[in-house]
């Protein structure tokens, strides 16, 4: 399903990226849209399609990619359960996920979660030449809050890496929905950025399972 949101001002993009051609920025609506939806309690191998075709979606490091309505998991060091924000969901229990488009792209968002023991992970965004653009830290509180993460870049990137904090780095329990990418360049010069809503950081816990 498509969550429309719709610009009421500009302000300030902040965040912490480490490289200066990617900028944070706030919710943006987007045709190209992932959420996952049409897919069951499953385990994927390999790469799937996302985007209606625009690119693909798959954990680089081997591992299998979860796509669910929620998940809950209990061990020595996690004890969490996470209802998707709308529909479906995407994660790994272990490494990375990638994005991969067929075209260039200068936006990119979603809201994220984890379940596991400790917060939030890392994002990396890559050019044609496979040369890192930018990167930055995903916020995802403990607890599994779901957060509004999002980035611009006028130089813009064909590849994106997602990796969660969970065991020093080793990724996995970072769970991503409603993901979206623009071809243009949602920050404007200066840093600037469109942002939706009320201009904060948005946070939403869904009701258990039954």
């Amino acid at each position: 399903m498509v969550r429309w949101v719709f610009p009421i001002g500009i302000v300030c993009a902040a965040g912490s990226a480490v490289q200066a051609d990617v900028v944070r920025v706030g919710e943006f609506g987007s045709l190209s849209f992932e959420g996952f939806e049409g897919e069951h309690w499953s385990i994927k191998d390999g790469v799937r399609t996302a985007f209606g075709g625009l690119g693909e979606v798959f954990a680089s490091d081997g591992e299998n990619i979860h796509i669910a309505g929620g998940w809950s998991l209990g061990s020595d060091d996690l004890d969490g359960l996470v209802e998707s924000y709308s529909g479906k969901m995407l994660g790994s229990s272990r490494g990375t996920i990638s994005y991969r488009f067929d075209e260039v792209q200068r936006s990119f968002g979603g809201y994220f979660a984890t379940i596991a023991d400790v917060s939030g992970g890392t994002i990396e965004f890559y050019d044609a030449n496979g040369r890192l653009v930018g990167q930055d830290e995903v916020y995802a509180a403990i607890g599994g809050q779901w957060r509004w993460n999002g980035w611009a870049s006028d130089a813009g990137f064909l590849r994106v890496e997602v990796r969660g904090a969970y065991r020093s780095g080793a990724g996995g329990f970072l769970l991503h929905d409603s993901v979206r990418v623009l071809s243009a360049s949602v920050g404007t010069p200066g840093g600037m950025g469109l942002v939706f809503g009320s201009g904060v950081a948005l946070a939403r816990r869904h009701r258990r399972l039954l």
